[in-house]
């Protein structure tokens, strides 16, 4: 009899702590479900706008993005990071980085985030930092509006697998958007065969190249990318080609600064060689397609006189 009565006693008491269970699990639960919900949004950082553009385009509704580098005025060389923007990359989800020896802080940075997913531009073309001939400037690359929004759509894809078709929808929006600038890229193609050009810096070769272009004299480009002088024989050279009238188009980039830059752009234009401006970073205003198109009728109009 005693041990029924225990049995009796013990029973409530069990039901009591099985209840108390159910409701913490159920609150659980709850909380669980809330916190996924509030995850359901992607966090992008890039590092220059142009990519900033192309991650929002396919990104849509399903998150935010914050290009660092996102005024012209702001030189990528000479950039350091803020302690704010440590914090935003530490935060991101995603983290589109340049590389190629272009953002190391952007590349650091991701690789402090060992939870975000990254994408190196210089990897996507298998690009090696320091490599003889190598060009950084990924964002001229005539098929980066492809192969950017197609990794985009890989990245996106894993972090919310529901919305793959809608980021595959997006991704090829863009790209019908940017079929308008590989016609063009194949307009000036045409005419860029056969003719040599000169640059005060390789900023603009990944598409001249692309095209067919014949760049001469690019240790003269190269040492202004660097900061440095021209040696007199690579200005000799320059003065050269275009005295033999070698030269059909002169490519300048109005961000660079050095003396003998805008000497080599003078001398071209005191010669009547028609100088072409192609920025490094996206003017305030335009889109990277509109940007790239401007720069390739100045071109195709160059070429033509």
């Amino acid at each position: 009899m005693r041990n029924k009565k225990l049995r009796f006693i013990w029973l409530p008491i069990i039901l009591v702590f099985v209840l108390i269970g159910i409701i913490f699990y159920h609150t659980w639960q709850n909380q669980e479900t809330n916190v996924n919900t509030n995850k359901d949004k992607i966090t992008v950082v890039t590092s220059l706008d142009s990519y900033g553009e192309m991650a929002k385009a396919v990104l849509g509704n399903q998150g935010s993005v914050t290009s660092i580098i996102n005024k012209p005025n702001m030189d990528p060389h000479e950039y350091e990071p803020t302690t704010s923007v440590a914090k935003q990359y530490q935060k991101a989800d995603v983290i589109i980085s340049n590389g190629g020896g272009f953002d190391n802080w952007s590349v650091n940075f991701a690789k402090q985030n060992k939870d975000a997913k990254t994408i190196n531009i210089a990897n996507l073309y298998h690009y090696k930092d320091g490599e003889s001939g190598g060009n950084e400037h990924f964002w001229y690359k005539t098929d980066i509006t492809t192969r950017l929004t197609n990794q985009l759509v890989k990245q996106y894809s894993q972090l919310l697998p529901k919305k793959a078709s809608y980021f595959k929808k997006n991704a090829q929006a863009y790209q019908d958007k940017a079929k308008k600038l590989v016609d063009l890229q194949n307009q000036v193609k045409v005419q860029l065969a056969g003719k040599k050009l000169l640059a005060t810096e390789p900023v603009f070769d990944n598409t001249l190249l692309a095209l067919g272009a014949n760049m001469q004299d690019q240790k003269f480009a190269r040492a202004i990318e660097e900061g440095d002088d021209p040696t007199p024989s690579d200005v000799r050279e320059w003065q050269d080609l275009i005295n033999q009238g070698k030269i059909a188009v002169v490519i300048d980039n109005p961000q660079a600064s050095g003396k003998l830059a805008k000497q080599g752009v003078d001398y071209a234009k005191a010669h009547h060689v028609p100088v072409v401006k192609a920025r490094e970073t996206k003017p305030a205003n335009t889109t990277y397609i509109e940007w790239q198109m401007q720069q390739l009728n100045a071109l195709n109009e160059a070429l033509q006189k």
